[in-house]
């Protein structure tokens, strides 16, 4: 399995792909619209474009569109952030969740001895 990045009809990165399919040679089929040419890591680009004749990746966004960004700090969640966010809150659920479930055993257990004691049971 190798990642490949996806880039749309103006060449723009759209995102990662894992590509498992091989052809017949055991060579992984890569789609017409991806490059095995990663993204850099540093520094990060604001709207990554694929030049397919130098096979690298270049800033495509305007510096008024990247001052607009860094003085809004309007960056689209990235679809793992949006996941962790979603972790934490389930995380917070469970938790809370599980301190009403111990509460009721205390309660529960309460009763119990209560009702032992004045020999209901």
């Amino acid at each position: 399995m190798i990642q490949v990045y996806r880039y749309d009809e103006d060449l723009l990165f759209v995102e990662p792909v894992l590509v498992t399919e091989k052809d017949e040679v055991g060579n992984y089929v890569i789609p017409a619209d991806c490059t095995e040419v990663a993204l850099p890591d540093s520094p990060s680009l604001f709207k990554p474009k694929f030049d397919s004749t130098a096979q690298a990746w270049n800033e495509s966004a305007t510096q008024e569109e990247i001052d607009a960004i860094l003085n809004t700090g309007e960056v689209e969640d990235s679809p793992v952030s949006q996941l962790q966010e979603q972790n934490a809150l389930l995380l917070k659920q469970l938790a809370e969740t599980q301190k009403q479930a111990d509460e009721q055993a205390e309660m529960m257990s309460n009763l119990l001895m209560s009702l032992a004691e004045k020999g209901v049971l």
